[in-house]
């Protein structure tokens, strides 16, 4: 309104001298009373402005100008509040804030991102019917913050089996929670809890991303998954397609070994708790360099009594001083997509030191107790190949076959004096069909034959998706 009243004042004062101009010559009474008015209009134009200045400053926050105190702006827990509805940016999406006052720094104003996924799972035993099972196996949420263009926060939350209680199989975990920081074009570094960068499936694990409904044996039982540790890592990505990764990490913890199924899955501490007087250190490599085309490798190594820090808090524990079993275990792998064909193969081995006095030790401790540890392998390995071909294809819908041959022996070498158990080793055949609703959202079905194991021979049925 104030403006309006401006505008009055000022087209009058343009419009008076106009029409006096048209009428008869001014005396000077008149001449000087016009000039009396003029310097009246401007006294009360600069009053006006004088008036509107604090209501400009007023204004200002509610058009999303950031507060000046770092109390002000932020809600409790540190992150932006959003109203209901508003949709969040895509992972990586870069935004921009108006420039905030030089004692607060500048942030994204839509810098919190959503993300998940989520598999329900059917198995149908051939051979024994009454082991047959649907579960939920799987649901997941990620949520991501950009602090400012190079520094971000990433974390996972995932439900296992439907129902997490301490009389019920699920479980609740935390799979990821770290900082990343871009520091050049090519280099970051991150650190919290992350995922090693081994084999296609522990990094990337979607339904929608692997083929079968379940996830391959080797990448599960010889490289557990989904295998995350706490530390720092560094990552160098080159222009040529090569990216190099390296890290020092919390490690294994040989007194929780209970499954000789599956080796490092049983002796992982997930950083609930984690023992770390043996920290441990990984590698990795993948060249990319050519469309189409992944080749690459990992390598982890780091003791695992952690001081024998278990038999020290309770001396009723095996006592593994003076030993170290470091835990070693490497892959290579290799993927190779041209058009709709899809060929992928990877190999994997793992060591465990002092093998031979870490079981002495364990058995021992079970005569004495009456108590039945299970004991360690020297080695166990595994590996496979996969192809798979899109056969058909419509807008965002496709369909795909696949093949898969696996071997894995979790016990392909005990120490001296221990024999492996023939029920840890096996090859499997898996054929199936991967049909995408889309490109986010799976319906597969597949036939898993156990070569060794014919009990666990099933038909397996299974809906994924991610967003």
């Amino acid at each position: 309104m104030k403006r309006l009243v401006l505008a009055a004042w000022l087209a009058a004062a343009l419009v008076h001298p106009c029409l006096a101009a048209d009428a008869e010559p001014a005396t000077r009474s008149e001449v000087e009373e016009l000039r009396r008015e003029v310097a009246d209009l401007k006294a009360q134009i600069q009053a006006l402005k004088e008036a509107l200045v604090p209501q400009a400053a007023a204004v200002a926050p509610a058009a999303g100008q950031a507060p000046r105190t770092a109390a002000d702006a932020a809600p409790s827990g540190g992150t932006e509040q959003r109203s209901a509805g508003t949709p969040a940016p895509a992972a990586g999406t870069e935004t921009k804030s108006a420039q905030a006052p030089s004692d607060y720094p500048a942030k994204p104003p839509n810098n919190i991102s959503f993300w998940g996924y989520g598999e329900l799972n059917y198995n149908n035993y051939v051979n024994d019917t009454s082991r047959n099972q649907a579960d939920l196996r799987r649901f997941v949420i990620g949520v991501a913050y950009d602090f400012n263009d190079r520094l971000r926060f990433n974390s996972e939350v995932e439900w296992e089996h439907a129902i997490a209680s301490a009389d019920d199989h699920g479980e609740t975990e935390i799979e990821q929670a770290y900082l990343e920081y871009q520091a050049t074009r090519n280099l970051s570094g991150k650190g919290g809890l992350f995922l090693m960068p081994f084999g296609f499936l522990n990094e990337h694990h979607e339904p929608p991303v692997f083929y079968g409904v379940e996830r391959n044996e080797v990448e599960t039982r010889i490289i557990p998954s989904t295998w995350r540790e706490g530390g720092f890592g560094l990552k160098w990505a080159t222009d040529n397609g090569i990216t190099y990764e390296a890290g020092i990490t919390t490690g294994f913890d040989v007194t929780k070994f209970d499954d000789p199924s599956a080796p490092l899955a049983s002796m992982h501490q997930e950083l609930q708790l984690a023992h770390a007087h043996d920290l441990s250190y990984y590698g990795a490599i993948n060249y990319r360099g050519v469309p189409g085309l992944q080749v690459g490798g990992a390598l982890f190594s780091g003791n695992s009594t952690q001081g024998n820090a278990a038999f020290k808090a309770d001396s009723s524990q095996p006592d593994f001083s003076g030993l170290n079993g470091r835990v070693t275990l490497w892959e290579v792998h290799v993927r190779w997509q041209p058009g709709p064909l899809d060929l992928q193969a990877i190999y994997a081995r793992g060591h465990i030191g002092d093998a031979d006095r870490v079981d002495q030790t364990l058995d021992a401790f079970n005569q004495a107790t009456g108590d039945t540890r299970a004991l360690v392998p020297d080695t166990f390995n595994g590996w496979y190949a996969q192809a798979a071909y899109k056969v058909w294809e419509r807008n965002e819908m496709s369909l795909t076959p696949f093949f898969r041959y696996e071997y894995y022996n979790t016990q392909s070498s005990m120490p001296a004096g221990f024999v492996a158990d023939p029920a840890n080793a096996s090859h499997v055949a898996t054929t199936g069909l991967t049909f995408r609703l889309h490109p986010q959202v799976v319906i597969k079905a597949d036939y898993q034959k156990f070569v060794e194991h014919h009990e666990n021979n099933r038909v397996d049925l299974g809906l994924g998706y991610m967003f």
